[in-house]
């Protein structure tokens, strides 16, 4: 479990004070969520992501989260999520904890801020908790790219966004320290670590322990010092037709040690037979491709360093095609890269979905998901699993 550091105490106090403030003279409100999966079936390989299935009945996740709506400029949110581990114990991972300053008018839209720590807002996926993604398991760049638990920030994040009469648009700049995969490989005091606490039988077993590609893809995700930005723009053609392109950027330090870079771009497409009314039948379509570059170092051998470039696409499409029915399909691929010590394998997925939703109150849903998995691998070998989910949902909408 990893803890704010002493700037972001700092921010927290500023903007705990201010809702403090803001609850005495209005009365702050506070909505509780909870989402729960449950997932069973068989899948052979290793997941890629931190929330994929990989037992035969496991719990997927318990996410408990508390939003606050103070007034029309101050919110909150901050979330757990309860899970069961690898070997098969209650695990838990805080996973959001911020303060939002909203509304601030200012050059012709309005300013947001948000303090603390938070999904940064980067590609279709990573701002999206367990509970909202379309699939049972992670889009595969999701995992492999940004982090098994996705990427996340403890620091400040500030928007400038702007309504129009046929849409919007956002811009989000994010800056502070990332947080997936904290190693200490890279530290000043590293060498001398290691000697006290690795004895001669575990250097003696660290060639055949050795794994290029599991040591390529922990030390590539940004650790360290980051800086993200997404801008974002929706257009909506009528009230049938909705279109979302998003531009990203990523640059800050790795588990290397040194620094890593990355652009993507998003496109979504949404139809819906009724309008802005509910119900009735609608078509969704999303596009995604992220290329990135990766300076290395090979950690045997610290005067072999390079940088390495690497490309990743997504094609999804989902169909809704009676009251509560949805079925969907994805398709993902992963370059593979053999560049010195910075090695990767190609990776191919296909995924297909049903999904049934049901709705018991306006504060109490659900839903029921079988789902397959076809996956190519660059060895000519492949993995092929089926899941079912059962879902769980308490609660509206988070701050987000």
């Amino acid at each position: 479990m990893r803890y704010f550091n002493t700037n972001t105490i700092s921010i927290f106090s500023v903007l705990s004070t201010a809702v403090i403030s803001s609850a005495q003279d209005t009365g702050s409100v506070l909505d509780f969520t909870g989402h729960a999966r449950m997932t069973m079936g068989s899948q052979k390989g290793n997941p890629t992501h931190g929330h994929d299935p990989d037992e035969e009945i496991t719990l997927q996740g318990v996410e408990l989260g508390m939003s606050l709506r103070a007034n029309e400029f101050l919110e909150g949110f901050i979330n757990t999520n309860v899970f069961l581990s690898n070997d098969d114990k209650i695990d838990s991972e805080w996973e959001e904890g911020f303060l939002k300053l909203k509304n601030l008018p200012a050059l012709g839209g309005t300013f947001e801020l948000r303090a603390g720590r938070y999904l940064n807002r980067l590609g279709s996926q990573n701002n999206t908790h367990l509970h909202g993604w379309k699939f049972i398991d992670a889009n595969l760049s999701t995992g492999l790219f940004l982090g098994e638990e996705s990427l996340k920030t403890e620091g400040l994040e500030l928007s400038w966004g702007r309504d129009y009469s046929n849409g919007s648009f956002i811009i989000s700049g994010s800056y502070g320290n990332a947080l997936e995969h904290s190693h200490d490989d890279h530290d000043g005091d590293h060498d001398g670590d290691h000697d006290d606490d690795h004895d001669d039988d575990h250097d003696d077993d660290h060639d055949e322990e050795h794994d290029p590609i599991e040591e390529t893809r922990e030390n590539s995700y940004f650790n360290g010092k980051l800086f993200t930005v997404r801008a974002q723009a929706s257009y909506n053609a009528d009230d049938y037709n909705y279109h979302t392109l998003g531009l990203n950027y990523a640059q800050g330090e790795n588990g290397y040690g040194r620094d890593s870079e990355l652009f993507s771009i998003d496109y979504a497409y949404k139809w819906r037979e009724n309008g802005i009314e509910a119900g009735g039948k609608e078509w969704q379509v999303g596009l995604e491709y992220i290329n990135r570059s990766v300076e290395w170092v090979d950690e045997d051998s610290p005067s072999i360093q390079g940088s390495s470039s690497q490309q990743s696409a997504m094609a999804e499409a989902g169909y809704t095609f009676k009251e509560n029915w949805n079925v969907a399909a994805r398709y993902g691929w992963i370059e593979g890269v053999n560049d010195s010590s910075f090695v990767t394998n190609e990776r191919k997925r296909l995924s297909l979905a049903l999904t049934h939703h049901y709705d018991l109150n306006d504060y109490i849903s659900g839903h029921a998901r079988l789902q397959y998995n076809h996956d190519d691998l660059d060895n000519g070998n492949s993995e092929d699993g089926v899941w079912l989910q059962v879902g769980f949902d308490f609660g509206k909408g988070e701050v987000r």
